[in-house]
């Protein structure tokens, strides 16, 4: 047999709850969150007008929170003042309709304080951070960077857990031990497929356990997860949103399928967006579907952060698209 060392009798610590539609307290992230993608028009300027009608697209759709200026939101690309508008844009749009959490890393430990800061004043719900991108692989480097963000702000702090960066020598008991300090300390957002260290995680007490991967939604959910933040929702909310219905209602084969439409749609993205080279490759494609299919002013401008499609590589997604479950 196998014998586990991990104690799962850890206290839960204290954290933030929303009181949903049902009147049931819930965890503050749940069910599908999009990583809002950033319009920009094409001098580079963030497109205040645009974030309203992307931000209404994806509420009317069941969409249940978003993350603002994380890898989809190209927030390392842009500049302090370019990600404090689209933070402003996105808090404004919601207009408390659903829970905002913004991504606040920076180069600068100095610019991921503003960012923290910024974001409490203008009324978001939460803000969370990668690693210090000066010293990936380094929990010690990453708490330390942490604390000091958590200390800025009194907002729920979440951290951005991305496998490539993230010190995969520490157990999950270790990482809590590390974490015990940061009072704010309310979450994680997993974009990891290592699922195993994900439930260990939620079984020691991290409050808010949500997935990133969005190819792998429903196996976040069959491992404990409370929802799902992810790039590829912002094109296919309806079904990412029926897929966490059906599996929250119990019909794992209705879930499975959405998950099945859905992966459809990411796998043409990764081959012809060119995602094996450089993921963040995956936000041109976004862009082009938002604007091509769904009418919506996103331009097709991104920072340096991500390779432009050419115009065959567009016409090629949007064919292959055809066959896709959208919106």
């Amino acid at each position: 047999s196998l014998s586990l060392s991990l104690q799962y009798t850890v206290q839960r610590p204290k954290t933030t709850f929303k009181i949903n539609k049902l009147g049931m307290s819930s965890p503050l992230f749940h069910g599908i969150s999009a990583a809002l993608i950033t319009p920009f028009k094409d001098d580079g300027s963030v497109d205040v007008d645009a974030v309203p009608k992307i931000v209404d697209f994806l509420l009317e759709r069941g969409i249940a929170g978003l993350y603002v200026c994380g890898s989809t939101g190209e927030g390392l690309g842009q500049t302090v003042a370019q990600r404090k508008t689209m933070c402003e844009a996105a808090v404004r749009a919601v207009r408390g309709r659903v829970p905002v959490m913004i991504m606040v890393a920076a180069h600068s430990l100095d610019d991921a304080l503003d960012l923290a800061r910024h974001a409490q004043e203008v009324g978001a719900d939460a803000i969370s951070s990668v690693a210090p991108p000066a010293h990936p692989g380094s929990l010690v480097e990453a708490v330390k960077y942490w604390r000091a963000i958590s200390n800025a702000s009194s907002l729920p702090f979440y951290v951005y857990w991305i496998a490539a960066t993230a010190d995969r020598s520490v157990t999950p008991a270790k990482f809590m031990e590390a974490m015990k300090d940061l009072p704010t300390f309310k979450g994680i957002k997993f974009t990891d497929t290592e699922f195993f260290r994900f439930q260990q995680l939620l079984a020691l007490g991290v409050p808010n356990c949500v997935t990133g991967p969005d190819e792998m939604m429903i196996a976040g959910l069959a491992m404990g997860s409370h929802g799902a933040i992810g790039s590829t929702y912002n094109i296919h909310p309806s079904v990412s949103v029926a897929a966490y219905d059906a599996f929250q209602k119990g019909d794992v084969k209705a879930a499975c399928a959405h998950q099945w439409d859905m992966n459809r749609t990411i796998a043409y993205l990764l081959e012809i967006c060119n995602c094996a080279e450089r993921g963040t490759n995956l936000i041109a494609g976004l862009k082009l579907v938002l604007k091509e299919v769904f009418g919506l002013p996103v331009g097709m401008h991104c920072t340096s952060l991500v390779t432009p499609l050419s115009e065959e590589k567009k016409s090629a997604l949007l064919a292959a698209l055809k066959a896709c479950k959208l919106g």
